[in-house]
């Protein structure tokens, strides 16, 4: 049987200590601990890059970090939607957008071998190419460092990657379709023609224009990350 994970990690914070995805009541605070009657306050979350800061409005930003993430389909899903039809996009690609990052968080699959996580990886069954160390594409899951999350993002509202149109990404080299999906209810649909990718007088912002480069890759030792360019 094939083994799923889900992590939607909440920030929350206590005036006795600050604790992340945890629910345990004894706390350390100054050498002891607390009683068992903390109450936690979700204030952020972590979930997949750049859904909060590019498709809900800006207003909604501290209402989404505190609630969970079961609220996504209610909450986040229609504002998805609004920000897709200003896009220009299609009903059909809409839908399937909201399906494919709805609910905000990471999925992997624990019982693929596959060496390295994949971003939207397992929701689109190993059809998105992202990573920036040319690594194949596979149905893990999860998320990469050397991902470039942002730009499949971007793609998603102003390219062609949720549709059939296969392409090739300019910061990266990412080919799509995506095929079958593990977890969207939506097929992927027909392009639009909408798309702002840098064509027929339109501005590209389809990926982030940033191209892939020691810079965004890892190192041997905290905090596992190249420094900023």
């Amino acid at each position: 049987m094939k083994r799923f994970i889900v992590f939607a990690c909440a920030t929350a914070v206590s005036l006795a200590a600050f604790s992340s995805c945890s629910n345990d009541p004894t706390v350390k605070n100054g050498g002891g601990t607390t009683g068992a009657n903390l109450t936690f306050h979700q204030i952020d979350r972590v979930g997949r890059p750049g859904l909060k800061e590019l498709y809900l409005a800006y207003d909604n930003h501290d209402a989404f970090n505190r609630v969970d993430p079961n609220t996504d389909a209610s909450m986040a899903a229609p504002q998805i939607a609004t920000f897709m039809t200003a896009a220009g996009r299609s009903a059909a690609i809409s839908a399937y957008v909201q399906d494919l990052l709805t609910p905000d968080v990471l999925t992997f699959n624990a019982a693929n071998t596959s060496p390295i996580a994949s971003y939207l990886g397992w929701e689109t069954g190993g059809q998105i190419k992202t990573s920036c160390t040319g690594a194949a594409p596979n149905a893990f899951g999860g998320r990469a460092l050397t991902d470039d999350a942002v730009s499949v993002m971007l793609g998603l509202a102003y390219g062609n990657l949720a549709t059939s149109t296969t392409i090739t990404d300019a910061s990266t080299t990412n080919v799509f379709p995506f095929a079958t999906s593990a977890t969207t209810t939506v097929a992927p649909p027909a392009d639009d023609g909408n798309e702002q990718s840098g064509t027929g007088g339109k501005p590209l912002l389809s990926n982030q224009n940033l191209g892939c480069s020691d810079k965004t890759g890892e190192t041997a030792s905290f905090p596992y990350l190249a420094p900023p360019i």
